[in-house]
């Protein structure tokens, strides 16, 4: 039983573990301990919302990125391995177009980076 469902049972009047009544003269049924537990309920709901939107695999970030017309790795930590790569593409001469093609990144992120980098100034 999730925290939500329990807290909504306590308000109830219900005792969770039991599925029996609560005493009337038990805190747990007074009026102000009623819709202090209902708003409990609501917010553990909400969290748990909360909780499931954020929860995307990488795979699907990527594909959500492709679906809303930003390039895939939009939005993705750097790893080393491609700031050697980019390092590397930028002594070579390569564009920031260029690069935003080949590491799948906004010309943006490409040239925040390269600043990270001390390789690009602020143009």
């Amino acid at each position: 039983m999730n925290t939500g469902t329990l807290l909504r049972a306590l308000a109830n009047g219900v005792n969770p573990d039991t599925s029996e009544l609560l005493r009337p003269a038990s805190a747990a049924c007074a009026s102000e301990a009623i819709r202090l537990l209902f708003a409990l309920a609501s917010e553990f709901d909400g969290e748990a919302e909360r909780q499931k939107k954020a929860r995307l695999t990488s795979e699907e970030k990527w594909q959500k990125n492709l679906a809303e017309g930003r390039p895939a790795n939009a939005y993705f930590p750097w790893p080393e391995e491609e700031k050697l790569r980019l390092r590397e593409s930028h002594a070579a001469g390569a564009t920031l177009e260029a690069l935003s093609d080949e590491f799948e990144r906004s010309t943006w992120s490409i040239a925040v980076q390269l600043q990270k980098m001390g390789l690009m100034g602020e143009e």
